[in-house]
């Protein structure tokens, strides 16, 4: 049986061995901390809520003589004090791209122990039955979507940190302004990956889950196409080309290479795409450009993802010689997981591409009296 429980494990090699968490104790703000503190304080976070949030994932929602129990206890409160100062309640609505990653985190966290749950339910020998191939691809579904998503939240989460506290002002500079280009993708992403490893799971959308808004999609798909990949001359677009080449130029394995060689080429080709895109704004057809804003949200996104995993890939590559056989098999988990998305996820926004590099009017020339 595999533990239900999700440990420290992921978060200190997501926060330490793929992000750079440890280099923060360079700066001011965390001069007072050192690597190990750090890592003490994600393994305390993981300690302590591990026992409140266990119990809403073991023991659902019930009804009962007429009341619906709630695991753990809501209380509330109203009148504390907690929110803000009096007559300054319209702070509340100065959001920035920062704030918008606690949604996805919530659900990311929700679907990622979802699936923990399923895998401590399943019996280890006949899982690993040759029958059991195609229940071992539904797990990694889960595995690959959720583990994607949650190291999308903690990269958008390092660069508002980035923006805040980095001690040069043009990292600082760009890191806001990658931020803001990355918000739509952030913000749909992760939803969307934990709504399709639900799926895989229980066959429909979990208790707790959010169920992606098709219009709350649209409108951060035509943010994205119509608005963000153009903002200071696409200034957004090229860090995010800048920061990739780094991982792709790191991957030094003849796997991680190849998965790497497979990203550049999908990465070029969007990069083409998007070129196409803006010769068509620029001839007045925003429209026939921006009805399928929805697949180029969609490629970006799983371009993104395919990201973090070479990120993750490239992290597991390194430490794999020196582990143990625990961490040895956590290591290859991760391997196996991108390669699962480099050869099954990623190679389907093929249709997007040709898609959109075609401007394909077909649901724009649609009319409703031809339902």
């Amino acid at each position: 049986m595999v533990s239900s429980q999700v440990s420290a494990r992921e978060f200190l090699f997501q926060l330490f061995d793929v992000l750079d968490t440890g280099g923060l104790v360079a700066r001011d703000r965390y001069q007072e901390h050192t690597r190990e503190s750090l890592k003490a304080v994600v393994e305390t976070f993981t300690r302590l809520s591990g026992g409140e949030t266990g119990l809403g994932d073991d023991r659902a929602e019930a009804l009962a003589d007429g009341s619906v129990g709630v695991v753990p206890e809501v209380v509330l409160t109203l009148g504390n004090g907690l929110y803000d100062a009096a007559g300054q309640g319209s702070r509340l609505f100065r959001t920035r791209s920062e704030d918008l990653l606690a949604t996805p985190v919530a659900v990311t966290l929700t679907a990622w122990q979802g699936f923990r749950v399923e895998l401590a339910s399943q019996d280890t020998a006949a899982l690993d039955a040759a029958a059991a191939a195609d229940q071992r691809r539904r797990l990694l579904v889960r595995k690959s979507r959720c583990e994607a998503a949650l190291a999308m939240c903690l990269y958008g989460a390092s660069l508002a940190e980035n923006a805040a506290t980095h001690p040069d002002p043009p990292t600082r500079q760009a890191a806001e302004r990658l931020l803001q280009f990355l918000t739509p993708l952030l913000s749909w992403w992760p939803l969307d990956a934990a709504f399709v490893s639900s799926l895989q799971g229980a066959g429909r959308p979990v208790a707790g889950l959010c169920v992606p808004d098709p219009r709350q999609t649209r409108e951060l798909a035509r943010d994205f196409l119509g608005l963000r990949v153009w903002q200071h001359q696409s200034h957004g677009l090229q860090l995010l080309l800048q920061a990739l080449q780094a991982d792709l130029e790191a991957a030094v394995t003849q796997e991680t290479q190849q998965w790497a060689l497979s990203l550049s080429e999908t990465l070029q080709r969007a990069v083409k795409v998007t070129q196409t895109l803006a010769q068509g704004l620029h001839r007045d057809s925003a429209e026939q450009v921006l009805c399928n804003a929805n697949r180029y949200l969609n490629l970006f996104g799983e371009i993104l993802a395919a990201w973090m995993w070479l990120r993750q890939a490239n992290a597991a590559a390194g430490k794999l010689n020196q582990a143990g056989v625990t961490e040895e098999g956590f290591y290859r988990g991760k391997l196996q997981a991108a390669r699962y998305f480099f050869h099954w996820e990623l190679p389907e926004v093929a249709q997007d591409l040709v898609l959109l590099q075609n401007q394909d009017s077909t649901c724009l020339d649609m009319r409703t009296a031809w339902f």
